[in-house]
């Protein structure tokens, strides 16, 4: 304690008066936040009845000792952390406990202090710097243990996903999962580590709204959403995680039983190689899009003459990688060059390259089939 003397304001002791009248103002005070403060107004009646007056109830006490004490404790009473920790677990935004608390805080100061007298001056400020030290260690103790709540419940979150789609990867039945699953398998291009994950992260949110529970495999980029629909909303998603990625998406997908899953992620993974490698460019794909192409890239007698057409590229590997960007940027002489960060003229003289070593002009339309067909053969072996 600092001081003896009591802080008194208009001749009232201001912690007996606080002490004793707390239940009257706790009512005054819940009925504030829930006119003020929007995510309380969709609390249960019940809650607000009991729950919510109780709590700050217990705060103005804890703040009458504070005032009685002329110290601010290391950890406030009224049960703060406790209350932190199930807004965390509600999902209650952090901003609306704080600016419950500090609604609650100044409409106490100015009921404190509206009674004062000219010689009050010096309890009303002490007053005032108490209830503001008090409020300002009620928000660090809400926050820090609001993001520790959520934090961990984060996690455990993330844990029961991987468990999830683990099990739908592997072909296994676990409690939890959906009567029937999307498939996407997705590519959103190139980029250095940290811009990738910023971009599949926002991935991940549009993911999330669309289909909440949605299971994302991110280095693999491979989602099961718990959704069947028609295939327009999936080809409007994609867009979507075009935007939210900010560059071009290509995606592969397929329904699936969750016994079906693991067969329909191994397939639309080489749907969405076999568009890669014959350039049919960005947006959503499912296997009756590429049949031809599909097939083309499947084991048969003629795959080792197929992918020998391009044989003659082997001792020039800056053909050959030039020559498959190509094809995956939809034959873009201009998208080819900014991928590799070469000249256009240079993209044009590889390419005259390839067709003379070759025989197969990558330019023209008369040979792209056959060029994308050797690609993927040659990937494919």
């Amino acid at each position: 304690m600092t001081d003896d003397k009591e802080l008194t304001i208009g001749g009232v002791s201001v912690h007996r008066w606080l002490a004793h009248e707390r239940t009257r103002l706790a009512r005054v005070l819940v009925a504030r936040m829930l006119a003020d403060v929007e995510h309380y107004r969709d609390l249960p009646a019940g809650e607000v009845a009991h729950d919510i007056v109780t709590l700050v109830e217990e705060n103005l006490l804890a703040l009458s000792r504070a005032l009685r004490e002329r110290t601010v404790p290391a950890e406030p009473g009224g049960r703060v952390a406790e209350t932190a920790i199930r807004g965390a677990e509600q999902g209650m935004p952090p901003g609306a406990l704080i600016e419950a608390y500090h609604l609650a805080f100044a409409e106490t100061w100015r009921t404190l202090t509206a009674r004062a007298e000219p010689g009050d001056l010096a309890d009303v400020l002490a007053c005032t710097e108490l209830i503001l030290a008090y409020t300002r260690r009620v928000t660090e103790v809400v926050t820090s243990t609001y993001f520790d709540e959520r934090s961990r419940l984060s996690a455990e979150e993330r844990d029961e996903r991987h468990r999830l789609l683990s099990a739908l990867l592997n072909g296994e039945h676990v409690d939890g999962l959906a009567p029937a699953y999307t498939v996407l398998s997705l590519s959103a291009g190139e980029g250095g580590a940290v811009a990738t994950r910023r971009k599949l992260h926002r991935i991940e949110r549009e993911l999330e709204a669309f289909a909440p529970g949605t299971l994302f495999d991110r280095p693999a980029g491979a989602a099961l959403l718990p959704w069947s629909g028609p295939w327009e909303r999936l080809e409007l998603l994609v867009g979507r995680l075009a935007e939210a990625g900010r560059g071009p998406v290509t995606a592969a997908a397929a329904q699936a039983a969750p016994a079906e899953v693991p067969e329909q992620m191994r397939q639309t993974r080489e749907v969405l190689d076999v568009v890669g490698w014959f350039g049919r460019g960005p947006g959503l794909y499912r296997l009756t899009d590429v049949l031809l192409e599909y097939q083309l890239t499947r084991p048969t007698a003629a795959s080792r003459e197929l992918a020998a057409l391009l044989d003659p590229l082997d001792a020039h590997p800056e053909l050959l990688r030039t020559l498959e960007v190509h094809l995956r940027h939809g034959r873009s002489r201009r998208a080819t060059a900014e991928a590799l960060h070469l000249h256009p003229n240079t993209v044009d003289y590889r390419l005259r390259r390839v067709a003379a070593l070759t025989g197969l002009d990558p330019a023209g339309d008369a040979h792209v089939q056959r060029v994308g067909a050797a690609l993927a053969a040659r990937m494919s072996r």
